[in-house]
């Protein structure tokens, strides 16, 4: 008889043998847990291994309970709007870049721009805005050179277009917020003219968008102003689904119905649940990264913002301390353009 074989069928009777093995303590397990809470009713030590191994796997599908970044991205395509140039929709930039910061040990948000015109380097050696990073090599390549600026590895990244972006205001019953100025602009989707006028207002989808894009009508620190208000919608937004726990599982199915995401839907509901149980204890910080610039000859004369690692470094340790990151770098005042 061949010994190689008769180990071989030895090991794989014995495989299966501990197969059912683990099979059974971990359905015991299971029915232990499901009659009583009590931890008298385990009394088997392997059976309370296994009843640890089944919280860890729970914990796979919970809330994260350490902090971690989300990267927000606004992508500029015209996939799907009136104002769709044929071959464009397949050329979008990232036009708002959002690390959000999540803390579920005390239910604080963070929320840091990445200006869109910040110096980024291709991995050719070329110099480009870091928004181009999102058209030649994806969210990931964006999350990358994110990384590279901010020292921020985002653990999670959420994508919205013109057109989900109004759909999920739209879908969450629009949005509550202060329009600093009075503005107007076409609506990339519909095509139609929207005006809004300075104050508080509770804005459609279409019109929040307007909100989020207008910056020429900023008389100084055009996208820094028009990023102020892409983060106060967000703001908004979160804690408009905070201050309504009965609507979370609807919530987060608007979110993943419009958005781009490698959150698993388990997790984002369990985190979003979380926080909702907990909507008195949550807490905002806002702030921008470095914004300053100017026109760069090595670039072909394109205008950059400034590369600056050391103060991002310090912009990211004040958020993750609980603390303004705009006592590191403020931000300049919101005033309209003469026109």
């Amino acid at each position: 008889m061949n010994t190689s074989a008769t180990a071989s069928a030895r090991r794989a009777r014995w495989a299966a043998l501990v197969a059912v093995a683990v099979a059974c303590v971990l359905l015991a397990a299971l029915t232990a847990c499901a009659k009583s809470n009590s931890p008298t009713a385990v009394r088997d030590t392997d059976m309370v291994m296994n009843v640890r191994d089944v919280d860890m796997m729970a914990g796979m599908t919970g809330p994260d309970t350490d902090p971690f970044w989300v990267l927000v991205v606004g992508s500029d395509t015209r996939e799907g709007t009136a104002d769709m140039v044929e071959g464009y929709e397949d050329l979008p930039r990232s036009d708002t870049i959002m690390l959000v910061r999540v803390d579920p040990q005390n239910y604080s948000i963070g929320l840091v721009t990445v200006p869109r015109d910040t110096t980024a380097y291709h991995d050719d050696g070329w110099v480009m805005k870091i928004n181009d990073a999102y058209l030649y090599d994806g969210v990931e390549g964006l999350a990358k050179q994110v990384y590279s600026l901010t020292g921020v590895d985002p653990k999670y990244y959420l994508v919205t277009t013109f057109v989900t972006f109004e759909n999920l205001v739209n879908a969450l019953g629009g949005v509550d917020v202060n329009v600093p100025i009075d503005m107007h602009l076409k609506d990339v989707v519909s095509g139609g003219n929207i005006e809004l006028s300075a104050g508080d207002q509770h804005l459609d989808g279409a019109e929040a968008l307007v909100l989020a894009r207008v910056r020429k009508l900023y008389a100084e620190y055009m996208d820094v102003c028009r990023q102020i208000q892409d983060r106060n919608i967000v703001q908004s937004l979160i804690a408009k689904v905070a201050a309504n726990p009965d609507g979370v599982t609807q919530a987060v199915q608007d979110l993943t119905e419009n958005t781009t995401t490698n959150w698993p839907t388990e997790k984002l509901f369990a985190t979003v649940t979380d926080f909702a149980q907990h909507a008195d204890q949550i807490s905002f910080l806002s702030g921008t990264g470095p914004y300053d610039g100017d026109f760069d000859e090595n670039a072909g004369g394109m205008w950059l913002a400034y590369r600056d690692e050391d103060t991002w470094a310090k912009i990211i340790a004040a958020v993750e301390a609980g603390t303004d990151p705009t006592t590191i770098l403020g931000l300049p005042e919101v005033v309209p353009v003469e026109e």
